[in-house]
Order: C-alpha cells, then sequence, then structure tokens
C-alpha cells in the first residue's frame, strides 16, 4: 500500500512539473529496474569467515529530473525507492547433543531486505547522441531493515523475521552508462559503492539495472 502510494504521489508530481517546464531546459520522467547487492567486507577472524555475505535481488522505481547544461552534459537528480541487502551465510555451523551422542553440523542462512529512500545526483557526458556515461554522488535513508531465516539447521527460528537495528543513512558514489531507445523510452546500468561504514562494519555493493521513460 505504502509502494502504491508513492508510486501515484510521484507520478502526479512528475506530470505536473513536466507541464510547468515545457518551455524550459528541464525534462522529467520515470524509472523503474532490478538490483543485485550486497554487503561487504565478510566478517573474519584469524582467516576463519564468521559471517559471509551474499548477493540478493531487489528492485528501485522512482523519477527524475534531466537538466540540459549543454549539448554534451546535463545534470539527472533522482527520487527512487528501492527495497535491497544482502544474504548472510554462517557455514559449518556445529552443535553437539550429549543426551544423544550427536554432532549436527549445518550452514544458517538468511535474507536481509532495506526498504530505502535513495537521492542520487549523476553528471551526464553524452558520447553521442544516444549513449552517454555518468557518475555522481548518492545518499541513501533506510527506512526499515529486516532480516529473515532461510535456513536454520537446528529448526528452531526457521522463516521467522526479525527487525535489525543498523543506522539509516549509506552515503556513496555511483557510477554507470546509458543508452536512449526512443524519444521517451532508454534503458541504464549503474554500480554504486558505499563511502560510509554502517554500524562501523559493513558498506553496500548495489549494481543496477532498469528503464528509463522521459515524459
Amino acid at each position: 500500500m505504502k509502494t502504491n502510494k508513492f508510486i501515484l504521489g510521484l507520478l502526479f508530481t512528475l506530470v505536473a512539473l513536466s507541464t510547468q517546464a515545457q518551455e524550459k531546459n528541464i525534462q522529467f520522467g520515470l524509472k523503474a529496474g532490478a538490483n543485485y547487492a550486497q554487503y561487504f567486507p565478510d566478517i573474519e577472524t584469524r582467516d576463519i569467515t564468521l559471517l559471509e555475505y551474499k548477493k540478493k535481488f531487489g528492485f528501485y522505481i522512482g523519477g527524475f529530473a534531466k537538466i540540459n547544461l549543454s549539448e554534451k552534459f546535463k545534470l539527472q537528480p533522482e527520487l527512487l525507492f528501492a527495497i535491497q541487502g544482502s544474504k548472510t551465510l554462517n557455514e559449518g555451523i556445529e552443535i553437539f547433543i550429549p543426551q544423544n551422542q550427536v554432532l549436527i553440523v549445518g550452514d544458517f542462512r538468511t535474507n536481509i531486505s532495506e526498504t530505502t529512500l535513495l537521492a542520487p545526483i549523476v553528471l551526464q557526458y553524452y558520447a553521442t547522441g544516444n549513449f552517454y556515461l555518468e557518475a555522481g554522488p548518492q545518499l541513501g535513508f533506510i527506512i526499515d531493515t529486516k532480516e529473515k531465516v532461510k535456513e536454520d539447521p537446528f529448526n528452531q527460528i526457521n522463516n521467522q523475521t526479525f527487525d535489525l537495528d543498523y543506522d539509516t543513512f549509506d552515503v556513496g558514489l555511483t557510477a554507470g552508462a546509458g543508452y536512449k531507445l526512443t524519444e521517451h523510452f532508454g534503458v541504464n546500468a549503474r554500480y554504486f559503492f558505499s563511502l560510509t561504514e554502517r554500524n562501523s562494519v559493513i558498506k553496500s555493493s548495489i549494481f543496477n539495472l532498469g528503464i528509463e521513460y522521459q515524459l
């Protein structure tokens, strides 16, 4: 429900702004796509990996304003709603049950999902009429973080979900490329790299691939 309200509100705002900006040097649009995210670095001690982070699929949707600086350069601020995060793996957990003289060995796996508002601002260089390169800073505000247990070797908390109290801001750099297929439609690929350590431990590595529609 919150996602639907966000999309409808964003669409209404962009259409209104696009109508007002027709005679100006600004265009507005919508974009959406998939992301492939992972935390890093893994948690290790004495060359032993205690917790390994794995890649996880998510999605993003939002809007942008394209400001024409010159024939070759454009500035594109965006506001995006995203679900991203990471998978975790704690491999080879052992527990000994003395009553039965049994040693249980298994893996502990979880999915961490972040509900996030993203605000990238990229400078685009149009190498040709349709192909461009882009780079810039990105600020992320994490609204909510949940961890769901996918595999518990002891079958105690399978499929249970927990709230995580992680830091709520993520600042980094993003870079990518895009291609305009038509006057209105285009494709875009982008990579994000965290500069800040959240909870003094983790950073995010995220690859995005999606489509754009210019109003």
